[in-house]
């Protein structure tokens, strides 16, 4: 059975329950949305992945159903209708590698199966550089920029509940664009909202806890996970008792962390054959599959070969290459590349090698001999989002010593602009890469400017100065089915919050439950705008909750009830933090100096 008729067979089912419902719906199949479920639903019928690289293959022979976890219910979204019924928007978390964006691929498939809802697949990326707003992008993305009477019609289909809208990849939104997006997002499903919803997103980007939507976090692969996701995805029985014999070993029991994230896991199967023990850090698991990629034809079989490279390159030189694409597009915050884009930074990129090599043959090399990069539609990815993160922190950790200090600078400047990481990958590899000179100079510099913010205050502008550090914000809700509602100090992400997260400065917990832990909570709700006509003044509520660190009021509630000891701790905390990386810094450097001396 060819492509085209899987997928007509799939969509049919439920093309013909929407023609049934009146003329405007079957004008809207005619002139827009059948033409969309095809050609999305081609792409996610049949799909690449880490480990089928070379070839397309279809999506459920390869899934393995991932366990979502919202309080006590743990799931693996088998039941559509179900799971919406009881949890009408949902909000996706896991950490880099853990199968968001294949579980939202399973939903895209799953609403077409059960002929639950006509999906829409989004990613939130695109709203970086896009001109209009979400409502315009979904419309583009269904009617493909047809004439605008039909998006009267498509406005008419959207009050029906009929859809269920994927949108993947919050995290990836720029942090000067999120406010925007968050109200985008929040108009968008107050004005339909008689659909499901459903977004995506590491820890930390600021989603978490979204009015209207439940928190279902992505769970690590269990040991038995682990087991049932070798044996449904290598095929060689040989190979696959031996991958299972090392995974299974007691000895590796250390080693779950690796394991049980999806992505580390299909690296590891990816590189067994050349690199058959679990490396005890994730640059390794990087290299090892680079490794892999270059060496081997499709590093699955014993048979596999060589692929002949036309641009002839060597493995290091692949690698600068790759490693130098990689910081100049992390540097722009692409982390999908159209073909001229790709051609563009790889005519720069290839002059970090002494050998010439045209540059459509190095697409072709890091597309099809080595795979390392993936075509997806008519954009270039990494397999992975991580792989360039991990170039990239390669890149700087060979730089020569007096440029790293610039490097980590541009690299600061990106970071800031575009969301945060609360999973940490790419902060993690520089540090594996690059310990000396990442702490030197980028965590500590990084450190001491947050603690020059807070240095020489007290009381009232201590407080001002750390709510400045942090902007956070007060949240008044339930944040779960069975809690009353109470007041909560809320932080979104941002650069410093993620860099004192990671320094493990302080536990956010004591900040967070403030209100409740101090007795405080009932005199600052005082403060909160007043009823009008039996409903809050959404507007009033909104800016007051956003304009903490400027109400004196709250301020002077807070300093009363010893806020100001709390940040006075942190800042002090933040003093020791500073000091054990320098010292840390200068014990590596003084056995440097020891060792050269002998």
């Amino acid at each position: 059975m060819n492509v085209k008729l899987e997928v007509t067979n799939l969509i049919t089912p439920i093309t013909n329950t929407l023609k049934v419902i009146n003329d405007e719906w079957k004008n809207l199949l005619d002139i827009g949305i059948y033409e969309y479920l095809q050609s999305q639903t081609e792409k996610y019928y049949f799909t690449n992945t880490f480990l089928h690289r070379n070839e397309k293959v279809r999506f459920r022979d390869i899934y393995y159903p991932i366990t979502v976890k919202y309080n006590h219910l743990e799931t693996k979204i088998e039941k559509l209708d179900e799971l919406f019924d009881e949890y009408k928007n949902i909000t996706l978390i896991g950490v880099a590698g853990s199968g968001k964006s294949t579980v939202v691929k399973h939903l895209f498939l799953s609403a077409l199966e059960q002929n639950y809802k006509v999906p829409i697949l989004i990613e939130l990326r695109h709203l970086n550089d896009y001109k209009g707003n979400i409502k315009s992008l979904i419309t583009e993305k269904i009617l493909n920029s047809r004439i605008k009477p039909t998006k009267g019609i498509l406005q008419r289909a959207l009050k029906s509940g009929k859809f269920l809208f994927l949108l993947d990849g919050y995290d990836e939104i720029f942090s000067d664009k999120k406010q925007e997006v968050n109200s985008q997002i929040e108009s968008f499903v107050d004005s339909y909202s008689q659909n499901n919803f459903v977004i995506t997103t590491r820890p930390g980007s600021g989603i978490e806890r979204f009015p209207r939507f439940h928190d279902f976090k992505v769970q690590s692969l269990s040991k038995d996970d682990v087991s049932k996701f070798i044996d449904k995805l290598v095929t060689n029985e040989e190979r696959k008792k031996r991958i299972l014999r090392i995974v299974e070993d007691p000895k590796n029991d250390n080693y779950s962390e690796y394991l049980n994230n999806p992505l580390l896991l299909s690296m590891f199967i990816l590189a067994f054959e050349s690199h058959p023990e679990i490396p005890s850090r994730k640059s390794s698991f990087y290299r090892n599959v680079f490794d892999t990629l270059y060496s081997k034809h499709d590093g699955i079989t014993k048979n596999s070969f060589p692929r002949e490279k036309l641009t002839k390159l060597q493995r290091d030189q692949f690698e600068k290459v790759l490693s130098t694409f990689s910081y100049l597009s992390l540097l722009e915050g692409r982390y999908a590349y159209t073909h001229e884009y790709l051609s563009d930074k790889l005519s720069v990129s290839r002059k970090s090698v002494p050998t010439e090599c045209d540059v459509e043959d190095l697409i072709y090399d890091l597309r099809t001999s080595i795979s390392v990069l993936l075509k997806d539609g008519f954009e270039y990815k990494f397999p992975h989002r991580s792989l360039q993160e991990y170039f990239t922190a390669l890149f700087i950790s060979k730089l020569p010593s007096n440029k790293k200090s610039k490097a980590y600078k541009n690299v600061l400047a990106i970071l800031k602009e575009s969301s945060s990481d609360y999973s940490f990958t790419f902060w993690n590899l520089c540090k594996e890469l690059d310990e000396v000179a990442f702490t030197k100079n980028f965590l500590i510099p990084q450190l001491k400017s947050l603690q020059a913010k807070l240095k020489n205050k007290e009381k009232a502008p201590l407080i001002k100065a750390y709510f400045k550090i942090i902007e956070p914000r007060f949240l008044y809700r339930s944040f779960h089915p069975e809690e009353d509602k109470n007041l909560k100090i809320y932080r979104h992400a941002s650069y410093n919050n993620s860099l004192m997260d990671f320094c493990k400065v302080y536990d956010y917990d004591d900040v967070w439950k403030f209100p409740l832990t101090s007795k405080c909570e009932a005199e600052i709700l005082k403060l909160y705008p007043k009823e009008e006509k039996g409903k809050k003044s959404e507007q009033a509520l909104s800016k007051f909750e956003t304009e903490i660190h400027k109400n004196d009021k709250v301020i002077e509630i807070l300093l009363n009830n010893g806020f100001d000891s709390l940040i006075e701790s942190i800042s002090n905390n933040l003093d020791s933090t500073i000091i054990e990386l320098e010292k840390s810094i200068e014990f590596e450097l003084n056995n440097i100096d020891e060792l050269l001396e002998r």
